[in-house]
């Protein structure tokens, strides 16, 4: 995999204290020229003159988010969850099935032992009513699992690439909602905005007021623009968002939440490139999408963002998280709340290719996929996705005797 690893000043927090006065202009930055634009070889080919135009403003993407969020029940307001009863945690925990069997682990076949330990660390019957739920920040890029087990879920034996019981990855800062632990207190079950699931406890750390307020409703705030960033050990994803302290001649000064020795959230302040971060949002364009979508091609595919990899709907989350757009993370969910849809069902091939051209780039759905439409090159249709069968972010030539094209059946805009 691509990554990128910075050499980076760093200062510790022993006893930490957060910042809650912001600057007058937080974001002054984001008008002049501190930020250094870089655009991948093969994106420049789809990219216009006229693609610089803003498509929506940040004011309508969060209208646009709410819009979402009303059609959709997958996303999670954080801050408005207080309280759970036993009944409602274990209505959440319990949403997840066993995988069909015979399943395999990477060292064999997953066994019925297996099984019983898996369900039974869920501990169930010591759930009890949260009248205060604990926050949490992510502090590694983490999995998110459907059980608390370290056991595998493959479909084969020697394709390790599809776990059935990976949920979705979380980014570093994720909020999270820690509303359970499991018997062994090796995991805790957690709701993160679009998701939740079972995680590793030591990925996260415990958040108070002050902490979640700074890492997670600052209005100043830096993004990570590079598809991975590895910083001294810490792995972040495209999208994520950190804190904001200015900018020097080496770069952006970021904040790192981190963990401290009694599990609580401490942080560090890191410099990141001007040409692998943003301050604030970008600005949601045409250009500003084919940047984001090209700098993914060769990023392995991984089912559900396992094993430091994306999968499709994560890649496209992940690139429309850079404008503030706040996707739910399945592609079913995605393709039924998210922008102005064309439905293509019962379209013939020629029919459908002439109305994907219309207008790009665009999501294209099928079952259980999605896609960038890129545009035309030389007269002919491309897209760009995580592509299970090709393990990896991909070109690809679309044209009506595509099997994909005979799958699509929605054109979304956002728009």
């Amino acid at each position: 995999m691509k990554k990128i690893i910075l050499v980076i000043m760093i200062t510790m927090c022993t006893a930490c204290v957060f910042d809650q006065k912001l600057k007058e202009d937080p974001m002054k930055e984001k008008n002049d020229d501190s930020y250094i634009e870089v655009i991948p070889d093969n994106a420049r080919k789809f990219i216009k003159d006229s693609d610089s135009e803003t498509i929506l403003t940040l004011d309508e993407i969060y209208s646009y988010n709410k819009k979402i969020q009303s059609k959709t029940d997958s996303i999670f307001e954080l801050d408005k969850i207080q309280s759970m009863t036993s009944s409602e945690i274990t209505n959440l925990i319990t949403q997840y099935k066993v995988p069909s069997l015979p399943k395999y682990t990477g060292n064999g076949i997953v066994s019925d032992n297996d099984i019983n330990q898996m369900l039974d660390n869920r501990n169930i019957n010591d759930i009890e009513d949260k009248d205060k739920i604990t926050k949490g920040l992510i502090v590694k890029r983490t999995n998110l699992k459907s059980f608390p087990t370290d056991v595998h879920f493959f479909d084969s034996n020697g394709v390790y690439n599809f776990d059935r019981i990976q949920e979705t990855e979380l980014h570093v800062n994720t909020p999270i909602l820690i509303i359970h632990e499991s018997k062994d207190h090796n995991y805790s079950f957690v709701i993160a905005y679009n998701y939740s699931g079972w995680v590793k406890n030591e990925s996260f750390a415990i958040a108070n007021d002050k902490s979640w307020e700074y890492f997670v409703n600052n209005d100043a705030f830096g993004i990570i623009t590079e598809p991975f960033l590895e910083i001294d050990g810490t792995l972040l994803d495209m999208s994520t968002k950190l804190p904001y302290k200015g900018v020097t001649a080496n770069g952006y000064k970021l904040v790192l939440p981190l963990k401290n020795n009694d599990g609580y959230v401490d942080q560090k302040e890191i410099i990141i490139s001007r040409d692998k971060a943003h301050v604030g949002y970008l600005l949601y364009n045409k250009k500003n999408v084919y940047i984001q979508a090209f700098k993914y091609e060769n990023i392995p595919y991984r089912w559900s963002g396992m094993d430091d990899g994306v999968d499709c709907s994560s890649y496209i989350s992940n690139v429309y998280r850079t404008f503030g757009f706040m996707f739910p993370r399945n592609t079913a969910d995605q393709n039924s709340s998210v922008g102005e849809i064309i439905n293509l069902e019962n379209k013939t091939n020629i029919d459908k290719l002439n109305l994907i051209e219309k207008e790009s780039p665009a999501l294209l759905f099928q079952n259980g996929h999605v896609m960038i439409y890129l545009g035309k090159v030389d007269n002919n249709n491309y897209i760009i996705h995580a592509s299970g069968s090709d393990l990896k972010v991909v070109v690809t030539e679309l044209n009506t005797s595509s099997s994909y094209l005979n799958k699509i059946n929605k054109i979304v805009y956002i728009k």
